[in-house]
């Protein structure tokens, strides 16, 4: 999956028997994505006996790429067929991921439960608030504490068919539970205290970030692209309207000037409104180096980050999470020490791409936007201008690891 919190979550459990915890996961169906696929998503994960699924594999050749590409983002897609009307999204019952995991894992952790009674804690990540409702329920009935890893404000993501006010209520009921609270931002944390004044204290909610936990890099970038020229992966979020048009005006003014760096530019749109954002940039230059496909299977995409020289990440100012989270593709640019380009709102995108020695633009001037994706082409020059720090910073895996053990630590019985 490619929701929202994710990576974040996979990698607290790929860290978590280190501190002597064993994870047992109840996750959503898994893809098969060719015959190489099947055997293994038939199976529990490879290398580790602790992942449930919560339905069948799916057989992606089924969908295709774009309608493959939704379900991994939380959305439903209906399979390919010769029938006109399965082409129309909503007309008839599709795959969603999502749904199908509301349904059947009370059922999975349950048996989970009933099979190891030593079960000391449960973790649960929202949003969505499916898990949240779930952790709730199964801590009442067991006994069993739970750490609730809050990553965006609940109410702030309705998925179809939910109220505002629903998730307010649920949000609420949650923070207010006595359970422990974790957020991967400062400035969610404030959110939630101001929010809940009087119901919430400080230390109801600790920070715990996200951290790097990267894999080694196994290609050398000059396979794929030339040496000479910078290329930028860009991942929009929500853009619409007239944000998308403005942005789009801006990558054209931008890459019209190319001439003054040595090889030129490339831009690569990944996600989001990309077919769209292509119609407004060839616009204005028909001919531009320019590429987009939605979004990819985690995999393609961070080989897709390890080629690029510049990752900017271009959110809508009308967004309200957008204040609180940390987009986790722009977490593993900076990781991989990728120069850091951010357009729209201010928060904790913008501080990392400050911390980082990157760049920002707030998603309301063309001028200020040409001008922080010129800043970014220069900076390629010099990629070793921002040092090692990410190592032993605060979104080192040492740092955030020992905040989780120390949460972890007062949820057991003494």
């Amino acid at each position: 999956m490619i929701t929202l919190g994710s990576v974040r979550a996979s990698r607290f459990v790929a860290k978590l028997p280190d501190l002597k915890w064993v994870p047992f996961v109840v996750a959503p169906a898994d893809v098969a994505w060719g015959d190489e696929d099947k055997s293994r998503v038939s199976q529990e994960s490879p290398g580790f006996s602790g992942v449930y699924r919560t339905g069948e594999p799916v057989n992606a050749a089924a969908f295709g790429p774009e309608r493959v590409s939704q379900m991994l983002q939380g959305m439903t897609a209906a399979a390919l067929t010769g029938s006109p009307l399965r082409m129309i999204s909503g007309l008839l019952p599709g795959v969603n991921f999502l749904s199908g995991w509301e349904k059947q894992a009370a059922a999975v952790a349950e048996g989970i439960i009933s099979r190891h009674d030593a079960v000391d804690a449960i973790y649960a990540q929202g949003p969505p608030a499916a898990p949240l409702l779930l952790a709730l329920e199964l801590s009442a009935k067991h006994g069993v504490p739970v750490l609730f890893d809050l990553v965006a404000p609940v109410d702030g993501i309705a998925l179809p068919g939910g109220s505002r006010h629903d998730l307010a209520r649920i949000e609420e009921r949650v923070l207010t539970s006595g359970h422990s609270i974790m957020t991967p931002t400062r400035p969610l944390k404030e959110h939630f205290l101001k929010k809940y004044f009087g119901k919430v204290k400080h230390d109801d909610i600790s920070i715990v970030s996200d951290f790097c936990l990267m894999q080694p890099q196994t290609k050398p970038l000059s396979m794929h692209k030339s040496e000479a020229g910078s290329e930028f992966l860009v991942f929009p979020e929500q853009l619409q309207g007239k944000e998308m048009k403005l942005f789009a005006e801006a990558i054209s003014g931008f890459m019209q000037q190319v001439g003054l760096f040595r090889g030129g530019v490339s831009v690569r749109i990944v996600g989001g409104e990309y077919q769209e954002l292509l119609k407004q940039i060839r616009k204005h230059l028909p001919d531009a180096p320019v590429s987009g496909s939605n979004r990819l299977r985690e995999w393609e995409e961070m080989e897709a980050l390890l080629r690029c020289d510049v990752f900017c990440h271009a959110g809508s100012h009308l967004d309200e999470s957008a204040k609180f989270r940390l987009p986790e593709r722009l977490f593993d640019a900076y990781c991989q020490k990728k120069t850091l380009l951010v357009i729209g709102p201010d928060g904790p995108a913008s501080q990392l791409a400050y911390e980082a020695g990157g760049f920002y633009a707030p998603l309301s001037d063309i001028s200020s936007i040409i001008g922080a994706f010129q800043a970014a082409a220069e900076c390629r020059k010099a990629p070793d201008a921002v040092g090692d720090f990410r190592e032993s910073g605060r979104y080192a895996a040492d740092s955030a690891i020992e905040d989780l053990s120390k949460l972890l630590a007062y949820m057991l019985p003494v």
